[in-house]
């Protein structure tokens, strides 16, 4: 029991800005066990926001998506922010910066980047509209699903992409890592997948692009994608959620 009571902590560590006691240092195996608890975190995380969204119902919709983002971004997203800039970064540009590292006088020019502010901008910007628009119709559950779909899939990104060359960090998860419960996770998921619908399918395409850009930037999963990939998924979840409302 204390075994998975620590897994539990150390996945809420990685994964939010949750209050927690705090862990001085944890194994590599205990990282890939952690995995374990990546959808429950997310249905937490989902059902505190969705709650939150609930009790805004009564203001405008606007003013309750600005309350409600920022409460998401101090549960979880300052977490992973520097994260999503510089992957975004790297799949985006990063066919074009060897190609001009090689060019000495290219080298002087400044490389095409978004850089962290504009990438939050972006991004944030993605979610606060969609927020309006789902708390306008009273939507509460696609705002519940999104935090547990995002790492639901990330876990499965985890689980079936290989780590990057050096990628140590990103490594760690897959030591122990937990399939027979990722495929159980799954098995219960499709039934909310066929209430989803349309969201889940854009939020899924994504991750397969994802994965895709991944192996052909990086050769592989690094540590920073992995934050950034719950980002992405989150919004374009909630994005394609309330184009299709």
């Amino acid at each position: 029991m204390k075994a998975v009571l620590r897994s539990f902590q150390v996945a809420l560590r990685v994964l939010t800005l949750l209050p927690a006691p705090p862990i001085s240092a944890f194994s590599a195996e205990e990282k890939g066990r952690g995995l374990i608890w990546f959808p429950v975190i997310g249905a937490l995380m989902g059902g505190l926001l969705a709650l939150t969204a609930w009790r805004l119902q009564g203001i405008e919709p606007m003013l309750a998506s600005v309350i409600l983002l920022t409460a998401w971004l101090f549960i979880s997203e300052l977490h992973h922010l520097d994260a999503l800039a510089r992957s975004v970064n790297v799949w985006l540009f990063g066919g074009q910066s060897a190609a001009v590292a090689d060019d000495a006088e290219a080298a002087q020019l400044p490389m095409p980047h978004f850089g962290v502010m504009g990438v939050m901008a972006l991004v944030m910007m993605v979610k606060f509209s969609a927020l309006s628009v789902l708390i306008e119709y009273k939507l509460w559950l696609y705002i519940m699903m999104a935090p547990l779909a995002a790492r639901l899939l990330v876990a499965a990104l985890i689980g079936f992409t290989l780590s990057a060359p050096g990628q140590t960090l990103a490594q760690d998860f897959r030591v122990e890592f937990p399939y027979v419960a990722l495929f159980i996770w799954l098995f219960l998921a499709l039934p909310i997948a066929l209430v989803a619908g349309i969201p889940l399918l854009g939020v899924f395409v994504l991750l397969l692009l994802i994965r895709l850009r991944l192996k052909q930037t990086s050769g592989g999963l690094t540590w920073e994608s992995i934050g950034a990939s719950i980002v992405l998924l989150e919004a374009v979840g909630l994005f394609v959620a309330a184009v299709t409302a």
